[in-house]
């Protein structure tokens, strides 16, 4: 891109000294291979650089930011599967029933909203309007505070969980509909074994 990265990274206010040596630290001016050579090497030793930013290792950030990042990804996973599994199941039990109308929507209206729309939502309700949740922060799970630690991966979660819960749905309920249109599933029915919900709960 064209452009000075020191330049930029230096700011307006700087004078060409300032440039020169950011420049010099970060090695700009040695040759292309030299540089690429460099951090070849230091990426071999797991070495990351240091941010522009900051002035801290990128390991140092990468790790400060892991546990965030894998339990809200386990939270929302885990909501998703808990809430669509059973609703995909109900939908087809009561295939064109009104539960089975309302699930559909809700899958549509799922894959059909922003996800940061439905966050701004979420933190209106429960943040700003019942104070039950906190707009945002995140709680170390080594402070022995479980139910802060939640509180605060519950709206972030169930956020992004949204579309994973429609598609869940949605395919959950597909399935149990293929199920249930199978002929032993029908001979069943003909014999008077089971109703609709058990057999699906057999399927399952």
């Amino acid at each position: 891109t064209p452009g000075d990265p020191a330049a930029v990274i230096a700011g307006d206010a700087a004078t060409s000294e300032d440039i020169a040596r950011i420049r010099a630290n970060l090695g700009l001016d040695d040759p292309f291979m030299l540089r690429f050579g460099g951090w070849a090497w230091a990426l071999l030793h797991g070495d990351l650089g240091v941010s522009i930013f900051t002035n801290l290792p990128v390991t140092h950030l990468i790790g400060q930011r892991v546990e965030p990042t894998l339990a809200l990804t386990l939270c929302t996973l885990l909501i998703s599967v808990l809430v669509a599994i059973p609703m995909g199941v109900v939908a087809a039990a009561r295939a064109g029933h009104w539960l089975d109308r309302a699930v559909m929507a809700f899958s549509v209206l799922g894959f059909s909203l922003p996800v940061f729309v439905f966050a701004y939502i979420l933190i209106s309700v429960f943040s700003i309007e019942l104070g039950w949740l906190p707009v945002q922060g995140y709680r170390n799970i080594a402070d022995n505070k479980l139910w802060d630690w939640l509180r605060h991966l519950i709206l972030p979660s169930v956020a992004l969980g949204t579309v994973y819960i429609a598609l869940i749905a949605r395919i959950t309920r597909a399935s149990m509909l293929d199920v249930l249109a199978q002929d032993y599933i029908r001979t069943a029915q003909a014999k008077g074994l089971a109703p609709t919900p058990v057999l699906v709960g057999h399927a399952l």
